[in-house]
């Protein structure tokens, strides 16, 4: 008889086999962060410190002083009585800057200084650039025409009226800016600007 391979389900020398073994998973404890902060909960609180500053009715001076983690002061004010009853009396009114000065210590809270983050700046304005004036289309224009320009042309490059045109090269006529001249074989009005004719000497 020849040996079978073992399969899911055959029996073996040490009894059936299963098919597949079936782990259970168990999940991995979580583990709080290293540099966690601590807990909100345990943070000093003004009640306790107040009840505890209470304790030196019955003659525990200080005893506040311990909870709030101050223990060399601690060990002060329960020998001396809490400097005589004076520095008992003076944390009275200061327990709660003592239980704020504790928390920030202990990182319950964060300095009031750090607490007020930077407000971020306002992202830099872009100024589009100012828009050509009709003058200065109709300037670029005559360049781009050897230094001339016709009241046609004019409406052509900058989109405006032909009165709009006109009126803007009447204007740098009368400024002195142009000079008005015909065209020799048709007659039309040609507005010239020396100023773009160059070279210059």
């Amino acid at each position: 008889m020849t040996e079978q391979p073992n399969e899911p389900g055959r029996g073996g020398p040490e009894g059936p086999v299963p098919p597949y073994a079936v782990l259970p998973l168990v999940a991995a404890p979580a583990q709080p962060p290293a540099d966690a902060a601590p807990a909100a909960g345990d943070e000093y609180t003004n009640g306790v410190g107040f009840a505890l500053w209470c304790c030196a009715l019955v003659g525990a001076c200080g005893i506040h002083r311990f909870y709030l983690g101050m223990y060399f002061t601690g060990i002060l004010w329960l020998l001396t009585l809490g400097f005589l009853g004076i520095g008992q009396f003076f944390d009275l009114f200061r327990m709660k800057r003592l239980v704020r000065k504790a928390n920030i210590r202990d990182g319950y809270r964060p300095h009031p200084r750090l607490a007020r983050a930077p407000e971020p700046s306002a992202p830099a304005r872009q100024v589009a650039p100012p828009a050509d004036t009709r003058e200065q289309i109709l300037l670029k224009a005559a360049q781009s025409n050897g230094g001339s320009l016709t009241v046609t042309q004019g409406v052509l490059a900058s989109g405006l009226s032909f009165d709009e045109v006109e009126e803007a090269l009447r204007e740098m006529v009368v400024k002195g800016h142009v000079d008005v001249d015909n065209a020799a074989d048709s007659g039309v009005i040609v507005y010239r600007f020396p100023g773009l004719a160059g070279p210059f000497k």
